[in-house]
């Protein structure tokens, strides 16, 4: 068996090391700042969604899933690495993609930051979601609120608490005392590295102490589109 698969079954998750080459990193990059009107450079680029995101929640919104439709997304998507793996851990016949956006982690937005969840409250009439998360601008780490994943955590079904956040994300909250018995791994990625995990890995926005926003994008797999 493969090992990722192996590691996959054992943690809920596994990280690929440079399985994204640097010119699909680039282009994406690139159609960021033609639709932010600004420079081709990490610190533009974040600048220019820290404005965004300030001035106006709905047109951030939508550069957010804007951004998770380009061709070089769709091409990261579809890496024969990648599909390889996932269906090799699935045994699905047939992959569609459910959704892709991009994710931004600024420590006072806190509408923007996942507490403990599982992907599968949010699509219970799929039998597997998987997702596939990258940084696109800088590398992540414990320093700018990298995912955090509580590693066997996926082998359960976990009670959750649904909690609106007005103008944000709607958690399905897992209590922390629920997850304790879990290893906490922190997602250390460099720029083409990527995770992959089911839906009922346990998982959630890391604190950002850096001071600089922390963007990544996320695309998710599944046999059957249904929430």
């Amino acid at each position: 068996m493969n090992n990722d698969v192996v590691t996959h079954e054992k943690n809920g998750f596994v990280i690929l090391r440079g399985c994204i080459e640097n010119h699909l990193i680039l282009d994406i990059q690139s159609y960021a700042a033609e639709f932010l009107k600004c420079e081709v450079e990490s610190g533009s680029i974040i600048k220019a969604m820290e404005v965004l995101e300030a001035e106006n929640q709905n047109h951030f919104y939508k550069f957010c899933i804007r951004m998770g439709q380009i061709s070089p997304v769709i091409r990261v998507a579809t890496l024969p690495k990648v599909l390889k793996l996932i269906k090799d851990i699935t045994k699905f016949n047939n992959l569609h993609l459910a959704d892709s956006a991009i994710f931004f982690n600024k420590e006072s937005v806190k509408r923007l930051q996942y507490d403990w969840h599982q992907e599968q409250a949010y699509f219970p009439n799929a039998s597997e979601v998987m997702t596939l998360w990258y940084p696109w601008l800088t590398p992540v780490s414990n320093k700018n609120g990298t995912m955090v994943m509580a590693s066997g955590g996926h082998k359960k079904v976990f009670e959750r608490e649904r909690v609106n956040t007005r103008g944000g994300l709607t958690q399905m909250k897992i209590q922390d005392d629920d997850l304790k018995e879990f290893e906490k791994v922190e997602c250390d990625l460099s720029l083409g590295d990527a995770v992959i995990f089911t839906f009922m890995s346990p998982h959630r926005t890391g604190h950002n102490s850096s001071g600089i926003p922390r963007t990544t994008i996320i695309t998710r797999f599944t046999n059957e589109i249904g929430k």
